[in-house]
């Protein structure tokens, strides 16, 4: 049986950790951090919960997740290394350094990058070949989405590996033709993510409206009927004119997000400090995870949102 090696053990690294472990794999992590790798055994327990593991099953599948106090206890029993790290270049580079120090030229290792080239990613590798962008969706225990894409040096017999193994897992896997900053979901995400602060900017509405309307509209249309099919029903001269319609009004900004900049100077973070767009008043962060996981699941259990089987979708 493989067994992973997860470096990171924060948010997606514990996620993925959980993932693989219910699929029957061992999994071993390391983080930086004493206090982030003091606590995975209970964000584990709490995962395993929300997910929705049979009691009798639990403590077989929190077994099946170790810890290791350095890279080099990790790596001498990974067979394939996760690197889970934050997403920053400088963080990202000495992580790898530090693992091809201890592991085999041809082990494969990983990268769960959401939004960087994983070309920039595997600067400075001895081995990029073995690199592979495979970019999981929080939570990664429910979401059945994962996304797989090459880098400009990378073999694609890793590559192939992965999606094999990650459709094995029943996965829903989605293969790139080539390294793009931010995958697909992300760069779709986040286009949404800029106009919405576009319109909180330009005082059309506030932030509760613009979940509001995406709830009761788009989050109940796209399960079932995603963008281009849509396109192509509505008709594509319609499409058309719409977009020739609407395009000049959309933003088109690349770095200048005043909402977002008042929020973080005046000491609002989000969740971690109480309030951002929205206010944050102790519990809610746990509720809103437990919403979250519960919402996708009964999506998934639902015929008329499920996805259209499992497995490789298609190659993206």
């Amino acid at each position: 049986m493989i067994r992973f090696g997860i470096v990171g053990g924060g948010l997606m690294g514990h996620g993925i950790a959980v993932a693989l472990a219910r699929a029957g794999f061992g999994v071993v992590v390391h983080d930086a951090d004493p206090a982030t790798l003091a606590g995975l055994g209970e964000r584990v327990g709490q995962a395993l919960e929300r997910c929705g593991t049979p009691p009798e099953e639990l403590r077989a599948v929190a077994e099946r997740i170790t810890t290791a106090s350095s890279p080099a206890e990790l790596a001498r029993s990974a067979d394939i290394v996760v690197e889970a790290v934050p997403e920053r270049l400088d963080i990202k580079h000495h992580v790898l350094a530090a693992v091809e120090d201890l592991v085999s030229p041809v082990t494969p290792i990983w990268s769960n990058t959401s939004v960087l080239s994983l070309t920039e990613v595997a600067k400075g590798m001895r081995h990029p070949q073995r690199l592979v962008g495979v970019h999981w969706w929080n939570p990664p225990y429910v979401i059945p989405l994962v996304e797989v894409a090459p880098g400009t040096e990378t073999d694609h017999r890793f590559v192939e590996e992965a999606c094999e193994l990650l459709d094995g897992l029943g996965k829903t896997t989605v293969r790139l033709h080539r390294d793009v900053p931010g995958f697909i979901g992300n760069r779709l995400q986040f286009a949404l993510v800029r106009e919405a602060l576009h319109l909180l900017e330009q005082g059309v509405c506030d932030a509760v409206t613009i979940d509001t309307v995406m709830r009761s509209s788009l989050a109940l249309r796209w399960p079932a009927v995603g963008p281009m099919e849509n396109a192509d029903f509505i008709g594509l001269e319609l499409t058309r004119d719409i977009l020739n319609s609407l395009s000049p009004h959309l933003s088109a900004a690349t770095g200048d997000f005043t909402v977002l900049d008042a929020l973080l100077r005046a000491g609002h973070r989000g969740r971690a400090s109480g309030a951002g767009l929205l206010p944050w008043p102790e519990g809610r962060d746990e509720e809103v995870a437990r919403r979250l996981d519960a919402g996708i699941r009964s999506r998934l259990a639902s015929p008329r949102t499920a996805p259209g089987g499992v497995g490789r979708a298609h190659e993206g």
